[in-house]
């Protein structure tokens, strides 16, 4: 195992912390700013570009670090994890400036999906491929939506998205995937540089730039590590390791659709809304979810490495029962409605 992809992170750190207040500099002077609504928890106006910088200082940092990785097989799918997410990247800022129809962002998040699809990035399910291909699209897009929902509060997907490259690069650094790994701790290390600046208070956001190109990334990132592992159940792990986006969109659909409200209107329902509720402290349950997340990537390691059909249900069914149990109580915590829309794929950054 060569460690020198780690350099990625050390480099994308650094640089991320460096050119943060360019870009809230650069975003004031053009417009491109996050308003308050009632839908959101910021109160003042704040620089939207920082999913700009996070991908800035990633790719900066992944070609420094190719120049002294060794090269593998596998590092061709690094290009397709990064051009996607330039792709994903470039739909999420021209959103954040000048909106975008729900439709129309949906279909470049495909566009962006089935540059991986059409690279044979598709797991194998014993179905048609055609199935296997459509399940694998129709996946990477709620992803995106489900990060891109998830990122309602400072820091929250800024804190949980490094914590699953970290796990999915240990990943591709065992198996030799450098070129990969150099990009997973790049975009990790990006993230962490981000943080001081968006966490506990934010000077600026993600956007949805950011969150949907880090919801593309990670989705890559499990299709890579699942097609990489070796043969078996334990395969499974890498989804578990993004359980809880799926978790909290999964969440926002049943109960908006069981109280009869559209799954696209905004409030302050998500599941880490309820918590900060329950906690009465963001900060702190910020901080839980990052802490929750950091379990799940465990777990999800753990049945990658174990690669065994009995430890693979224990966890999955452990997991599930906590997620489930937690979905009940949060679903009874109150909400704070509001009247503001909330399109699909369309939630600006972190409030």
């Amino acid at each position: 195992m060569s460690l020198a992809p780690l350099a990625a992170l050390a480099i994308a750190a650094p640089l991320a912390w460096l050119l943060m207040p360019l870009g809230i500099r650069l975003a004031w002077a053009i417009g491109w700013l996050d308003h308050p609504q009632a839908r959101k928890l910021h109160k003042h106006a704040t620089a939207v570009l920082g999913g700009a910088m996070v991908f800035a200082s990633a790719v900066i940092a992944w070609r420094v670090t190719l120049w002294f990785t060794p090269h593998s097989p596998a590092d061709w799918e690094a290009w397709y994890l990064l051009a996607g997410a330039a792709v994903t990247l470039g739909i999420g800022l021209w959103d954040d400036r000048f909106g975008m129809r729900p439709s129309v962002k949906m279909l470049g998040q495909a566009a962006a999906a089935t540059m991986l699809i059409s690279a044979g990035l598709i797991p194998h399910f014993g179905l048609p491929v055609g199935i296997e291909a459509a399940i694998t699209l129709v996946a990477l897009v709620a992803l995106m939506n489900a990060v891109n929902f998830l990122d309602n509060m400072n820091g929250m997907v800024g804190g949980i998205a490094p914590i699953a490259f970290l796990g999915f690069a240990w990943m591709s650094l065992e198996r030799g995937a450098n070129g990969v790994a150099a990009a997973q701790l790049a975009l990790a290390g990006a993230c962490i540089g981000f943080l001081p600046h968006n966490f506990p208070k934010a000077r600026i956001f993600l956007g949805d730039a950011g969150s949907l190109f880090l919801g593309y990334s990670l989705g890559a990132s499990a299709l890579m590590t699942m097609l990489g592992a070796a043969p078996g159940w334990g395969r499974t792990g890498a989804l578990l390791i993004l359980a809880y986006p799926a978790f909290d969109m999964i969440f926002v659909v049943v109960t908006r659709t069981r109280a009869g409200r559209p799954v696209y209107e905004g409030g302050k329902d998500h599941t880490n809304h309820r918590l900060a509720s329950v906690l009465k402290c963001p900060t702190r349950t910020v901080q839980l979810v990052w802490a929750s997340g950091a379990v799940l990537c465990v777990a999800g390691l753990s049945m990658l490495h174990l690669n065994r059909p009995l430890p693979t249900v224990l966890l999955w069914a452990l997991s599930t029962i906590l997620l489930y149990w937690s979905g009940l109580r949060l679903s009874s915590v109150p909400i704070v409605r509001s009247q503001a829309p909330e399109r699909l794929a369309q939630v600006p950054a972190s409030r």
